[in-house]
């Protein structure tokens, strides 16, 4: 990766909808070595997907919370399989990572208030047969939100 790779993601980060001649030029590019950067950093897999990001509270879903889960028996390989299972098909569940600590997997749910919490809660419990225990932490406030990933340093 080089500096212009670099400027060309930077400036994707900001804003994916920028006109692709106005990245050109950002980045010192005629508008076919644009495209064929874009297509070299899609292929070795920098560029992932190009998504909108939505506002959750716009379309009603004020509460944001963190599940953190505990696994019956936390050392069996087929618990992340049923766990990826159960949270497959909710929409409600916008992240999900397995953890090491004290707690076995930590999921981030976007829901519209307290009783449709609750009914993630029971749908989550009643699709799988490997969570113990679910702690649930809502959050107060967003004190930082982002989606722009640090870019490695130029090479030396």
């Amino acid at each position: 990766m080089d500096a212009i790779d670099r400027r060309l993601l930077a400036a994707l980060q900001r804003d994916a909808e920028i006109n692709r001649t106005g990245l050109a030029r950002e980045v010192g590019l005629s508008p076919a070595g644009l495209h064929k950067r874009l297509a070299r950093l899609k292929q070795q897999g920098y560029l992932q997907r190009t998504v909108a990001l939505l506002d959750r509270r716009s379309l009603g879903l004020d509460l944001l919370c963190f599940l953190l889960v505990t696994f019956r028996a936390n050392l069996r390989f087929e618990n992340q399989d049923e766990l990826r299972r159960a949270v497959a098909d909710l929409p409600h569940v916008l992240e999900c990572y397995t953890l090491t600590g004290t707690s076995d997997a930590i999921l981030k749910v976007a829901v519209r208030d307290h009783g449709e919490l609750r009914d993630l809660l029971q749908i989550l419990g009643q699709a799988q047969n490997v969570i113990d225990r679910v702690q649930t932490c809502v959050a107060l406030e967003e004190v930082k939100v982002g989606s722009e990933l640090p870019l490695p340093a130029a090479d030396g």
